[in-house]
């Protein structure tokens, strides 16, 4: 996978600061990428780092809440600052009260998750003045071109247009695999990240009128080049 510089680069500044940095953005548009390399450069410097991705089901039956993080770090960790890598963190219940209590002892923390959560109003309340956040978004065109060409793959300007910039779609051969990934997606973003999350009712019209912006944003691209 290719390097994300210009996500990592601002981040940066802030790897030894006691804010929470959290990393947000589109469900599959890399973040966990983005956390695992940072903590690549964090592991040069430092021996004290603890990782943990919350999607692995053995990582969440042993820490399974809160509390359960704070004592699993309490262990693990060695006196000096310690670097602390939370993946899909809003998996576990107290979450957010771990966090802030990880970061006055002596931590730098940072944490991806489920945008839907990372941007609720909840979270901001929980958190407020003790993080910095960072959004990340599916690949540009150059960085999708990049990753093609570790895949032996030669993508064009036209394919990026129409089919957008999830990094994983290009794995796919096959036109069908890659257009059941991208519908995969779009239904869970849809369905799990907007209409559950703020309740809207007309649910076709909303698909409707979210499909049609998808159509239309492509569309003025290609008229615009003709």
């Amino acid at each position: 996978m290719i390097k994300r510089e210009r996500y990592i680069e601002p981040i940066r500044e802030f790897y030894d600061s006691d804010l929470i940095k959290v990393i947000m953005g589109i469900r599959r548009c890399g973040k966990s990428v983005i956390l695992h390399q940072i903590m690549e450069e964090v592991n040069e410097k430092s021996d004290n780092v603890i990782s943990l991705d919350f999607e692995d089901a053995s990582v969440l039956n042993a820490v399974p809440n809160g509390m359960a993080l704070l004592n699993y770090i309490d262990t693990h960790r060695k006196n000096s600052l310690c670097y602390v890598f939370l993946d899909e963190i809003q998996r576990i219940d107290g979450w957010a009260e771990a966090c802030r209590t990880v970061r006055i002892r002596n931590c730098s923390v940072f944490i991806s998750g489920s945008n839907s959560k990372l941007l609720s109003r909840e979270f901001t309340k929980e958190l407020s003045g003790r993080y910095i956040s960072f959004r990340s978004k599916p690949f540009v065109y150059r960085e999708l071109a990049e990753y093609g060409k570790e895949l032996g793959k030669e993508i064009s300007l036209t394919d990026y247009i129409v089919w957008g910039g999830f990094p994983k779609r290009i794995e796919y051969n096959k036109e069908s695999a890659q257009r059941l990934y991208l519908n995969e997606r779009n239904e869970t973003i849809i369905l799990n990240d907007i209409i559950n999350r703020y309740q809207i009712r007309k649910r076709k019209v909303f698909k409707g009128l979210v499909n049609y912006i998808f159509l239309s944003n492509s569309g003025v691209f290609f008229r615009s080049i003709h």
